[in-house]
């Protein structure tokens, strides 16, 4: 793609990206009137540092549909406060323990696997992420304005530990990591009522974005057949990113009654988002303006398919009171029981639990606060939000046994309210999975991942590249 080519499209949409102009909205609102299902959203949330899972799982007395999420230390009460939230979401939620993501990375930089079941060769997964799957190849994004969007908070590089969203052959998508770009990309040049001046200009940028379009994608067919297959897809990519231009400069739609424009994030609450560049003190601030812009967005369905990866509070003075190494000081001296510890013996060290717990319920309350949203909104019962670490005990690094949430509603699809427990990663037989005693059968999240795609009416029954493929086969049937 021709560098002058580029300066010209930015120009002719008026500032780049963060300006595309004339997005307009077709509200969930009139499917409500006629009685139907709303169209099926999903939205993949990364937390990072994986789970204290003392504070997670159940304990006694707890039941498949009959639990208490107020323990002491729970990290997943945030579902259950309806003084903070509105009401309660602990019929909004399911909760999977013993989930394998089964990647052959380091455990920091596993998040590349959650979406794409893959496990990692060199920088990419190799593989498409479910989202992109959906959105693209499915082609269940085709009638929203955006086929989907990818926000991070303070992170906008695309190593696999840092990228949930993935192209095919694995090429990672670029991510959103300013509020007021996000907002722009979604809502910018939306006009309410009979404005003939705004009309004009919208045509007429319409038109000239339109015919750079074709310039560009002219240079690209010239470009494509010099390339090297990997490449190509890179290429391929550029191609889709093209086609949601093409969408956002289309002749406008009609708007739903319900449908109206948020405010504008302001950009005084975070004058830095960047992560290493002082952005890490307002990484709170930016998650509440994402999850305002995304949730509008959903409900307005101008996109049904959304990827925000979280951070943590490693800064000196963070509200939690937690060091401001979360990494190190955190996740690296976390000292799990046998129930944290992928069912290997050990006492472990409770006070080590709870700064994890902590920062897991940090994450979780953000979480908690996008169902709120997508509720107000009446979109929480046709969205599916899954949200995982990249790992489960932190201190080994390992992707075993990593704690999952579903939360929404995907029409009625998944039996939510529950709390279930998948195959264990080790048996009592063999505690340590490396005896010879016993084979170690793990429940992999591509089965999760196959799950969540034939609820959005996909016929398929694999997804995702291990070097078992037996691994990436079947459903999780558990979750109906």
């Amino acid at each position: 793609m021709k560098s002058s080519a580029r300066r010209s499209f930015l120009k002719a949409m008026g500032g780049g990206a963060a300006a595309l102009p004339f997005i307009s909205m077709l509200s969930d609102s009139v499917a409500q009137e006629g009685g139907d299902d709303l169209p099926l959203k999903f939205i993949g949330v990364y937390h990072p540092h994986g789970v204290a899972a003392e504070h997670w799982v159940m304990q006694g007395g707890d039941s498949e549909t009959d639990f208490d999420l107020h323990r002491a230390n729970s990290s997943l009460a945030p579902f259950d406060d309806a003084a903070t939230y509105g009401k309660s979401f602990k019929d909004k939620i399911l909760l999977v323990r013993g989930l394998d993501l089964l990647s052959n990375a380091n455990g920091h930089d596993t998040a590349g696997t959650i979406l794409t079941g893959s496990s990692i060769s060199g920088q990419s997964p190799g593989h498409i992420s479910l989202d992109q799957y959906l959105a693209i190849e499915a082609g269940l994004g085709a009638e929203t304005r955006l086929d989907s969007i990818a926000l991070s908070v303070g992170i906008d590089t695309t190593e696999v530990g840092t990228t949930l969203s993935y192209g095919p052959g694995g090429v990672a998508l670029p991510k959103v990591i300013d509020p007021v770009q996000a907002f722009d990309l979604l809502f910018a040049g939306f006009v309410i009522g009979d404005d003939p001046a705004a009309a004009a200009l919208a045509a007429r940028q319409r038109a000239k974005g339109a015919s750079i379009i074709d310039f560009v994608r002219g240079d690209i067919a010239r470009l494509n057949p010099r390339l090297a297959p990997r490449e190509q897809q890179k290429l391929e990519q550029h191609l889709t990113s093209l086609r949601e231009l093409e969408k956002q400069i289309s002749e406008p739609v009609s708007v739903g009654a319900n449908c109206g424009v948020p405010s504008a994030p302001n950009a005084a609450n975070f004058p830095k988002n960047k992560m290493y560049n002082g952005g890490e003190p307002y990484f709170s601030a930016i998650s509440d303006a994402f999850i305002d812009v995304l949730a509008q967005a959903m409900a307005c369905d101008i996109t049904r398919f959304g990827t925000l990866f979280l951070n943590d509070l490693a800064y000196a003075g963070n509200p939690l009171g937690l060091p401001a190494d979360n990494h190190g000081s955190v996740a690296h001296t976390y000292n799990p029981s046998p129930i944290g510890n992928n069912g290997r013996p050990g006492d472990g060290v409770p006070s080590t639990w709870v700064p994890l717990a902590q920062l897991n319920q940090y994450n979780y309350q953000q979480i908690a606060r996008l169902m709120q949203r997508l509720d107000e909104f009446g979109a929480l019962d046709s969205t599916l939000i899954y949200a995982s670490s990249d790992m489960g005990n932190p201190s080994l690094h390992s992707t075993n046994n990593v704690p999952t949430l579903l939360a929404g509603g995907v029409n009625g699809k998944f039996r939510m309210g529950r709390r279930l427990r998948m195959v264990a990663d080790c048996p009592e037989s063999s505690p340590w999975c490396s005896t010879g005693e016993a084979v170690y059968t793990p429940t992999p999240n591509n089965r999760l991942l196959v799950s969540i795609a034939q609820a959005f009416g996909q016929d398929i029954e694999t997804f995702g590249n291990q070097p078992d493929a037996s691994l990436t086969t079947g459903e999780l049937s558990e979750l109906v």
